[in-house]
């Protein structure tokens, strides 16, 4: 067999993947998560006119291929077709092709049809079900006290796999029964797909028989397990306390207190009578051991905690489903809302063992076991099981508990019990209190793993330590998205955006029940790609980064930088302080002019054209080719809470002319602008090309704009500006405070905790933003009608919180520094002010005082009178602080308007810079 991958050059390596791949002479796979090369009308269209247009590379043209199934996500649409054979359906081949609806462009299809049925047995041959069924049913005997063949479909299938066998016995499924069957042969067989539940113990299986000679080929388990125990509290007693002494030996005296009374929504009485039952879940009693639910007189489900009292476990798996399901309705994934379905739940099953399980049917169940930590106490595992139906819930199937399913399963499960946590202890343990130091049972469920996909022991590792690789790497995306904040609405948005991509992500990958590292990958590059239908990619490099961090794929081979700080070596995120960039730098006059752009950076000047140069740099291991990448500039008005690419003026686009060597760097520019505002300008820069697309080429609506720097390596943005200034002179710097893409409140802190005690500091701004609002922190204020002052010293913070801010709103802030008298000479001071917006941090400005204290060497201007002058002069020894101005050169004070004083510089008296 021969696999010919195909990377066209206009294909953007959003994924490493990205392209077409041939194999035997047959269009298998296409991918494209951009969605720009096989566009339509519509995204239906799209889809359509490729597998028509398409047919004689996919060989799809014979064949008898039909649709059966077509979901939306929220910007994707899937389209499944399953192929046909003498009108019977040829299991597991057919082909799944995605579309983003917004752009109605391809950006995936999978073509497992299967081209060789020539020998395939006439369906006349197939046995009569009966006699299969028979056979199918006497698989069971001696393991379930009755075993119903339900449901059945004679089709046929390509017998060259088995589903994973575990290791161990569950216990309702020993692996002996599960290894049930003949070894695979590669023929094409003729076979009924049978469904069997069985009683005593109750479980769901899948059996595929031949149909002509009746012989059981295989035996799948449809229930999804979690081979542990856990009990979650607010999460857990574990998480909450820090305590790895808890654990199923502790008694309720010492659970008690990690009970936390909350809230859930509870269907109305019956007959006087509340029970837990709801929209999407209802405590029932149907495994072994019988006990009865709790119903109560009043809607009130208070118990101490288990072993004293049983009835907990069904409180507690009740809140933590119910408040998951309903977070899960509102993220808004049209198909996962319209499959959803009420879950029977019985959180005191399978005789008491130490397992619990997702079972498929109608209804869905969930049984929870008792061994060990009671799982119904814990949610990790609580979640974990439900989201196995997310999975049944989006016609997708990842092996279960055998293959990459329990990876997200453990992952998300963790993520939204950190967002929830009131104690953060214990996190990257996907089940704290169940896996305690007393009840230990794995030591790999975890999610803080080191080893890799690319090991040379991996075909060693066993599906539990594989799981948690892939989790390892959700995990990581989430902490790097803001997950590691102590802002907790950091992590609510971190956690909200990964959980989001998962869903969307189980509406693009194609199924599969492998155990190998390619099938992780595929649903690693699903989650970019699923990034790229809900935003354009914004969050696509972060999880490249995680990914390739765990051996999934080797970096990008070219991997262009911009650097946010002189703290940033291209690593995605950029570290918190992002506007420093060395990378951008201006001179205020032209190389023309013999200007040498190496002497680094100076301040613009208003009103006269300046030259911004940019530093691109290639981290990669291969030469970016010249010619390949472009860099183009913008500049914004300084402030807090700018949004791309709305508050962004571009500055023009130059090409890389030259190769980028691997490790190396390159100078683009001059940029050529005229700045407005004296002193201080927002500028950023950003490098593209298809082999190291940005994500401005794809994005789909504006966003935040320091997330676009910190979250894509290509951008780098400088806006600190030092400003020099006598000590008990006075420094002023004008800002905006910007509103979002929605109307907000927002929070304005003034961080002056780097600055001596005896600087003061005034806040002037709009008295709108002030009325209303809570101040603290600050040492006074003042307000009229339509101004506001609020007053701060040195060494302490000021918050204002709660003002609001409208749509696209813009609101003028003066900070006014007079600085300290006891500033050391050029210590740099810096002031820190942040807007907060809903509670997420929406921008930063750090404004740096330079100190000028020993006057050699400086010239010093006079804004009243326009005069510059040397310290020695007489005229300047009479100068209060507040009008002493310094400037390093003579050219910088002439082209801000200033004129040499006649007694000290006779000979710059009026002149000016052009």
């Amino acid at each position: 067999m021969t696999d010919t991958p195909h990377h066209d050059p206009d294909f953007l390596r959003v994924t490493p993947g990205v392209g077409e791949q041939v194999r035997d002479d047959v269009l298998r796979t296409f991918s494209d998560p951009a969605g720009t090369r096989e566009r339509a009308a519509s995204a239906r269209e799209a889809i359509e006119r490729f597998m028509a247009g398409r047919a004689s590379e996919m060989k799809t043209g014979p064949l008898d291929l039909r649709e059966v199934d077509a979901s939306e996500g929220i910007n994707t649409l899937r389209i499944r077709y399953q192929q046909y054979h003498n009108g019977l359906p040829v299991l597991g081949s057919g082909a799944q092709a995605v579309a983003d609806i917004e752009r109605a462009g391809v950006t995936s299809v999978d073509n497992t049809t299967d081209g060789d049925l020539a020998g395939a047995p006439d369906p006349a041959r197939a046995r009569p079900f009966e006699e299969v069924r028979e056979r199918v049913a006497a698989v069971f005997a001696g393991y379930a006290g009755t075993a119903q063949v339900g449901r059945h479909t004679l089709g046929y299938v390509r017998d060259d796999h088995r589903p994973p066998v575990p290791a161990d016995d569950y216990p309702t499924a020993p692996a002996a029964l599960l290894a049930t069957g003949a070894a695979p042969d590669g023929a094409i067989h003729l076979v009924y797909d049978c469904g069997v539940e069985t009683g005593d113990p109750y479980e769901q299986f899948q059996v595929v028989a031949d149909a002509v000679s009746g012989d059981v080929l295989w035996v799948a388990l449809r229930g999804k397990y979690v081979t542990a125990d856990l009990s979650v509290f607010m999460p857990d007693p574990v998480s909450e306390s820090d305590d790895a002494t808890l654990s199923s030996g502790s008694g309720a005296a010492a659970l008690d207190g990690s009970r936390h009374v909350v809230q859930a929504e509870i269907d109305a009485a019956v007959n006087g009578r509340f029970t837990l039952q709801g929209d999407w879940f209802r405590c029932v009693d149907w495994d072994t051991p019988s006990f009865a639910q709790p119903d109560e007189p009043a809607a009130a489900f208070h118990y101490r905690t288990h072993p004293a009292d049983r009835r907990f476990l069904s409180a507690n798996a009740y809140y933590w489903l119910d408040t998951f399901a309903r977070y899960l309705r509102g993220l808004g994934h049209p198909t996962l809302n319209q499959n959803m379905r009420r879950v029977d739940v019985d959180p005191q099953a399978f005789d008491g063992a130490d397992n619990s399980q997702w079972v498929p049917g109608t209804p869905p169940r969930i049984r929870f076991g008792e061994g060990g930590v009671p799982d119904a106490a814990d949610t990790g595992v609580i979640l974990h099981e439900y989201l196995h139906g997310v999975f049944e819930f989006l016609g997708s199937e990842h092996g279960g508990s055998l293959s990459y399913e329990h990876s997200f399963c453990d992952a998300i499960a963790a993520i939204f019990r950190d967002r929830t946590a009131l104690t953060r202890h214990r996190r990257a343990e996907t089940f704290p209190f169940d896996n305690n130091a007393t009840d230990r049972w794995s030591e790999t469920r975890t999610l803080d793993r080191t080893e890799r996909f690319d090991d040379a022991g991996f075909d060693g590792y066993e599906h539990n330590l594989r799981n948690s690789m892939l989790g390892t790497a959700v995990w990581q995306t989430y902490l790097a998205l803001g997950g590691d904040s102590a802002d907790a609405g950091r992590r609510r948005a971190a956690s909200d955006a990964v959980i989001r991509t998962f869903l969307e992500m189980l509406t693009i990958v194609p199924d599969s029940s492998s155990q190998g590292a390619e099938h992780a990958r595929s649903l690693a590059e699903g989650m970019i790609s699923a990034d790229q239908r809900i935003t354009g990619g914004l969050y696509g490099k972060v999880m490249d980064a995680a990914f390739v961090a765990r051996g999934l794929w080797p970096p990008r081979p070219v991997d262009v930088h911009i650097g946010d700080s002189d703290a940033d070596t291209g690593l995605i995120p950029s570290p918190e302080v992002h506007w420093t960039s060395p990378d951008l730098w201006v001179r205020n006059a032209s190389p023309a002019d013999g200007d040498d752009p190496a002497q680094g950076h100076q301040t613009p000047i208003a009103g006269r054209p300046n030259f911004l140069y940019v530093r691109v740099r290639n981290r990669g291991t291969q030469q970016a080719e010249a010619g390949t990448f472009t860099v183009e500039a913008f500049r914004c008005d300084p402030g807090t809470g700018m949004i791309w690419p709305a508050h962004f003026q571009s500055l023009g686009t130059l090409p890389v002319t030259g190769p980028i060597p691997a490790g190396g760097s390159v100078r683009v520019g001059p940029f050529v602008w005229t700045p407005e505002l004296a002193g201080h300008e927002c500028l950023l820069a950003v490098a593209h090309g298809a082999a190291d697309p940005a994500l401005t080429a794809t994005l789909t609506g504006p966003v935040p704009h320091d997330r676009l720097v910190r979250y894509d390596n290509n951008v780098g943005q400088r806006n600190v500006v030092p400003q020099l200034s006598v000590p008990g002179g006075r420094t002023k710097v004008s800002l905006w405070l910007r509103g979002g893409t929605r109307a907000g409140t927002s929070t304005l802190s003034v961080d002056a905790g780097a600055l001596p005690s005896d600087t003061t500091i005034e806040i002037r701004t709009a008295a709108r933003v002030v009325t209303g609002a809570t101040a603290t922190g600050f040492t006074g204020s003042s307000a009229g009608d339509t101004e506001a002052v609020l007053r701060l010293r040195g060494g302490g913070e000021g918050r204002l919180t709660g003002f609001p801010l409208l749509r696209d709103d813009r609101v003028g802030v003066e900070v006014v520094i007079d600085v300290s008298g006891k500033a050391e000479h050029l210590q740099t001071y810096p002031l820190v002010v942040t807007q907060y917006r809903d509670g997420l941090a929406a921008g930063r400005m750090t404004i740096e005082t330079v100190a000028v204290k020993e006057t050699e060497g400086f010239l010093f201007g006079d804004p009243e009178t326009g005069e510059l002058h040397v310290a020695t002069c007489r005229t300047w020894q009479d100068l209060p602080p507040e009008r002493r101005e310094p400037f390093e050169t003579e050219t910088g004070a002439l082209a801000r308007g200033y004129h040499g004083c006649p007694h000290c510089l006779p000979n710059l008296a009026g002149e000016r810079v052009p």
